[in-house]
């Protein structure tokens, strides 16, 4: 699918962020926060006039291309964020009230205010935060636009605009309006109806008694974090209840087993039937769909495993039931596919006329083995926006299967590896990357998921990997501490701030707790941090970017170079808020360690672990000339 409009200006942000902080290092005085003023009051000037070329001047030269332009017509009521259509409200920018805060000796951010106002609407605000850089001869140049923020709000007013000014038949379907006339009569009864889901041309009113806890479609999270004392239930097409509302989440009709609902409660699942009768009850762990054939469905409870069957009865105890039999009859295991709204047989929409989406409630098996997150937002083929830039959620999302692996050691634990890219239009198309596995764990007798984004840098992603470098492994430290090795995006600067490590390999540490995989967060890109290095430490794939912003090229790297080792010790410090004495280290890790708080440490030893200690030692021993041996030794756990 084509790369959507909407996010040209989010394009923006990455485009910029990714060369300016690390490749402009120029000493100067402070900035002062009175010049910072004047300089975004005649900034807005020429944004108030309406004069782009001029406004342009404003941002370093290497930011002048397209994806600056177009914000620049957005600013200057030109264009919409779709870059080609007239705007359909007024924006104006108040910089006189900018919020500065002063980053270090060449940086400042401003953030500012930005108003929305249409006629027979109330006015809203939103913000865009720039980042402004201190030039040779005091002069100030824009080298970051943060508008990720701003493009949703004005989205959002977009399309109130559009919907108060547009016949509602030319932007809803005949089912839709339907739904919406049904939804006044059900909230008679009910506190809110939060969807409609459309089966065979016939609609589902998912209904809600309490409030919602605030971000409910957007949080990908699990139930359990969820603080409300709301309760969902489902609705007929006559409007008659037909499941109680008193679960936590109700999926889609069908969506993981046809003619079947799953529900779920206290983090129990189970499923009705669509006339309103409990197939199977809500009482299970976990709940696995098979592939064609006598059964539907797995059933975990406890230790216990029990089968669906075809006529939705629940069989007796499986005895030696054997978790690594089942897996390759799960539905969609090892299976490449594609998600899109043309997947699915029904359409969810919200009860909304903002939020112009369509809905799929992942089934809870891929949600627990982390491979989809729980709500999936697809274009709504029942609604007409205003333009391709309005469309929400995802174009598609795929899923490819990469191949199975055994353990390093033995047969104990066997790895499924997926790649999964998401088109998301509130992005650039194919964006959003990320690598999952399932691992069958022979010894408990389960099977666990995780998943983890190909780009690991401060922004957000930024497309392809480049194929160069393919890591993909899993190794067992112990019985409940996995290593998970891929190649990442990474996009930090060595201490040569005209030396990036764009790619290079990449370990997340990942421990089991009450049977799902738990990441042990780090900020860190190299494995200082939770296990004693060794030898093997020393080899993998690195893409190393040369040059400057508008003139690089890449190098291909089998090991790790004496400056990469040199960059690792330094991350060990740095994670502690150290104050190098070199400005050089200073900046290569002050947007990853000190962005946000600035405060630095003179010294930082008494904050080092065992295994740091351990391992700034090693690295020391390689600096020095130690030679790579090919030793294996056993990783430890660091301790705090």
């Amino acid at each position: 699918m084509k790369t959507k409009p909407i996010l040209i200006i989010i394009a923006v942000i990455l485009l910029i962020a990714g060369g300016a902080f690390f490749y402009l290092r120029i000493k100067n005085n402070k900035p002062g926060k009175g010049e910072v003023q004047l300089f975004l009051n005649a900034f807005n000037k020429q944004i108030k006039a309406g004069n782009v070329d001029s406004a342009k001047a404003y941002f370093e030269d290497q930011q002048k291309g397209k994806l600056v332009k177009v914000l620049l017509n957005v600013l200057c009521n030109k264009t919409n964020t779709g870059g080609k259509d007239k705007p359909l409200f007024k924006l104006s920018m108040n910089t006189e009230d900018a919020l500065i805060t002063v980053v270090n000796s060449e940086f400042v951010t401003a953030r500012v205010a930005t108003k929305f106002t249409y006629d027979g609407l109330p006015q809203e605000l939103s913000t865009i935060l720039f980042t402004i850089h201190k030039i040779v001869g005091g002069q100030y140049k824009i080298t970051q636009v943060d508008a990720r923020g701003f493009v949703k709000d004005y989205v959002a007013f977009q399309t109130k605009v559009y919907n108060k000014i547009t016949p509602v038949t030319d932007i809803y379907s005949a089912i839709t309006l339907a739904a919406f006339k049904a939804a006044e009569k059900l909230q008679t009864r009910y506190d809110s109806v939060l969807w409609f889901d459309h089966v065979n041309n016939k609609t589902f009113y998912y209904v809600i008694k309490g409030k919602l806890p605030d971000g409910f479609n957007y949080a990908n999270k699990p139930l359990e974090n969820d603080a409300s004392d709301y309760k969902m239930g489902l609705v007929n097409p006559d409007l008659k209840e037909i499941i109680p509302v008193e679960y936590d989440l109700i999926h889609n009709v069908s969506g993981a087993i046809e003619g079947l609902i799953e529900v779920e409660k206290a983090k129990k699942k189970g499923f009705y039937k669509i006339d309103g009768k409990m197939a199977v009850p809500v009482e299970y762990d976990e709940v696995y769909p098979l592939k064609a054939g006598g059964n539907l469905a797995v059933l975990k409870n406890g230790d216990d495993f029990f089968y669906l069957k075809a006529d939705t009865t629940v069989s007796e105890k499986i005895a030696d039931f054997k978790v690594a039999d089942m897996v390759p009859l799960i539905k969609t295991f090892g299976d490449s596919y594609t998600l899109s709204e043309k997947s699915s047989k029904n359409i969810m929409e919200y009860n909304s006329k903002e939020r112009n989406a369509s809905l799929v409630i992942a089934p809870s098996y891929l949600v627990n083995l982390q491979l989809l997150d729980k709500f999936l937002d697809f274009p709504n083929p029942l609604r007409k926006v205003l333009g391709e830039e309005e469309e929400e959620g995802s174009g598609y999302i795929d899923v490819a299967f990469d191949g199975e692996k055994k353990g390093d050691d033995d047969n104990w634990f066997q790895t499924a590896f997926y790649s999964i890219a998401d088109d998301y239009l509130g992005g650039r198309g194919g964006l959003y990357k990320s690598k999952s596995i399932l691992v069958v764990d022979k010894k408990h007798n389960q099977i666990l998921g995780f998943n983890g984004d190909v780009y690991i840098g401060g922004e957000e992603g930024y497309g392809e990997l480049s194929g160069s470098c393919n890591e993909n492994s899993l190794k067992a430290i112990n019985d409940s501490l996995f290593e998970y090795k891929t190649t990442a995006q990474i996009g930090y600067p060595l201490f040569n701030p005209e030396v990036t490590i764009d790619e290079g390999t990449y370990y997340r540490y990942l421990q089991v707790k009450n049977g799902k995989f738990v990441l042990l967060p780090s900020r860190r890109v190299f494995p200082t941090q939770f296990i004693k290095l060794d030898d093997s430490y020393l080899q993998g794939c690195y893409v190393l970017g040369i040059g400057t912003y508008s003139n690089r090229k890449t190098k291909t790297i089998d090991h790790v170079t004496k400056e990469i080792l040199q960059y690792m010790k330094n991350e060990i410090y740095a994670s502690y808020k150290y104050r190098f004495k070199a400005k050089e280290w200073n900046d290569a890790f002050a947007y990853r360690f000190n962005s946000v708080d600035t405060t630095t440490n003179v010294s930082v030893d008494d904050s080092l672990t065992v295994i740091d200690k351990y391992n700034i030692a090693f690295i020391n021993s390689k600096l020095n000339g130690a030679p790579i041996l090919n030793v294996k030794k056993v990783n430890t756990l660091a301790a705090r």
